[in-house]
């Protein structure tokens, strides 16, 4: 009897087997930079493995780079603030009782908010391909759009500080002149291309469209360039077969570096 007992439960076991694993996500390891296609998002999370990375999504810059560490399918999730309960003295006495305030600035007086995933669908989702090692991507979020999320590779050195990169999402094929060259992108077509300026010196940028037979100027102005700072042009059309375009500029600046620890201080009084 004990004999056909544990036979049947080995039996159990081995069939549930498969079905856990097929239930545990696939993991996948990626670095990551975000910008908002539309205004800037506040109180948003991505789901990590065992946590959730809160962040505000700007839209003129791209954030910090996040070591993402989670599920092949990657959520950008609504959240909301939660209340933290205090610990005041319910006290009269202690009410009564002068407090000293933080100065602006310190650490008592920066308390951050603590925030959960709120009831909500997410603001996009995004399948992420395993096995490809760690990925490098900028993701460009445009909530109500199709999945809410495209992704972008960042190859380590495919787009360096001091360059553009030239997005041409315009049906009619573009031309970028720059100091540097002029360069052909094609409609749906992207390039990455340095100006060709000298650091912190202003550079002339001109981008045609071409329209049939004929090239007609869609942008002209001064850029002033900046060797740490890498840019992205998303260049679309203003109207249908006018070769006329708007274009949305993001950067991307290098990580805040913090200040040496310690301040200096002047001499002491007498």
């Amino acid at each position: 009897m004990r004999s056909e007992l544990g036979s049947l439960l080995m039996m159990v076991a081995a069939g549930l087997a498969p079905s856990l694993a097929a239930d545990k996500p696939v993991m996948v390891d990626a670095r990551i930079k975000l910008v908002s296609a539309v205004n800037a998002l506040g109180g948003v999370g991505i789901q990590l493995e065992k946590s959730t990375h809160v962040l505000m999504v700007p839209s003129d810059m791209l954030t910090e780079e996040i070591a993402y560490h989670g599920p092949a399918r990657l959520q950008l999730i609504q959240m909301e603030s939660v209340r933290t309960p205090t610990q005041d003295d319910p006290k009269a006495e202690t009410k009564e009782r002068p407090t000293k305030r933080a100065f602006a600035g310190s650490t008592a007086s920066a308390k951050k908010p603590a925030y959960v995933p709120a009831a909500k669908p997410p603001l996009g989702w995004i399948d992420l391909p395993a096995n490809q090692g760690t990925l490098h991507l900028i993701l460009l979020v445009n909530p109500g759009k199709d999945n809410g999320i495209t992704a972008i590779t960042d190859a380590p050195g495919s787009f360096p500080p001091g360059s553009n990169r030239y997005f041409n999402l315009c049906p009619f094929p573009l031309k970028v002149k720059l100091p540097s060259g002029d360069q052909p992108v094609p409609a749906g077509a992207a390039k990455v291309a340095r100006p060709g300026a000298s650091n912190t010196e202003f550079y002339d940028l001109v981008i045609t469209s071409k329209i049939g037979e004929e090239e007609l100027t869609a942008f002209s102005g001064r850029i002033f360039h900046q060797e740490r700072i890498r840019k992205l042009y998303f260049i679309y059309p203003a109207a249908a077969q006018s070769g006329r375009v708007r274009m949305k500029v993001i950067e991307d600046r290098p990580e805040y570096e913090k200040p040496p620890a310690g301040l200096p201080t002047g001499p002491k009084e007498q």
